[in-house]
């Protein structure tokens, strides 16, 4: 909860610097049954903005969207790192960083899009998303009963592109997610932007990772020094527990407010 996080902050490694990163969906913005519409929190943006602003924290986003997209929905300093399709590219200030299986995945994507299309259309509230290199099937619309067969027969149709080996698939609340086949994930973009925080700051880096999906896990598991925290009641590794996305704008103003009074040199 919010006092135990703070809790751990203060308590945190003295010389440390203080990372924040959050997934988007489900986390800072609510769910909606069209993927094109969240819209981030007013008190989470504003928490996010006062963090930014603050030349001893770095802030990051890491999530399943694009960094364009990212970028328009989170309209935040070119200093704020952020990673997108579940960590394959990242970007912060004028650099750009992207997986080498991004580029040849996006003709083999735009394929299975074509053939998932039909799954989609026979399934009344399912929902295709397409995000160039990968493509998400949601079914947030469709009634719960008849959730698991529209994701069965999306599953049954990429068949032929996941024995190939050019996409993998990738399971999170009600939707599943075909992307480029790299052993790389949400963990692994964490990594990067703690190893380049603490090149560039020469300080250890201590870690706040906020996140609701089950692709946030490998970014729970990432952080060395720090706190994990999941948004809802699943099961997860993560160390402290928030229940809605409220709580997550709280815990975020809360870090803001502390990080500003401390002293640095």
């Amino acid at each position: 909860m919010l006092a135990d996080v703070h809790r751990a902050f203060v308590a945190r490694r003295r010389g440390s610097r203080l990372v924040v990163l959050s997934d988007f969906d489900g986390t800072l913005a609510e769910f909606d049954l069209d993927p094109t519409l969240p819209r981030i929190r007013s008190d989470a943006f504003a928490a996010l903005v006062a963090l930014s602003s603050l030349t001893h924290v770095t802030l990051g986003l890491v999530s399943g969207r694009r960094v364009a997209d990212l970028a328009r929905r989170v309209p935040l300093g070119s200093e704020v790192y952020m990673a997108g399709l579940h960590g394959l590219e990242i970007a912060v200030g004028e650099r750009r960083w992207q997986h080498e299986a991004v580029g040849p995945a996006m003709g083999t994507a735009r394929a299975l899009e074509r053939a998932l299309a039909e799954v989609v259309a026979r399934s009344v509230g399912a929902r295709l998303e397409s995000k160039g290199p990968s493509v998400a099937v949601h079914v947030r619309g469709v009634g719960r009963e008849l959730r698991a067969a529209v994701l069965e027969a999306a599953d049954r149709t990429a068949v032929p592109w996941l024995a190939s080996g050019a996409l993998k698939r990738l399971v999170g609340a009600d939707v599943h997610e075909y992307l480029p086949a790299a052993a790389w994930t949400k963990g692994d973009a964490v990594r990067w932007i703690v190893h380049d925080v603490e090149r560039l700051s020469g300080q250890p880096a201590w870690v706040a990772y906020f996140g609701d999906d089950l692709t946030d896990e490998d970014a729970f598991r990432a952080i060395d020094d720090g706190v994990s925290v999941v948004v809802g009641r699943r099961a997860s590794a993560a160390r402290y527990r928030l229940e809605s996305t409220a709580d997550v704008a709280a815990v975020l103003l809360d870090l803001a407010e502390a990080s500003a009074s401390e002293v640095h040199p």
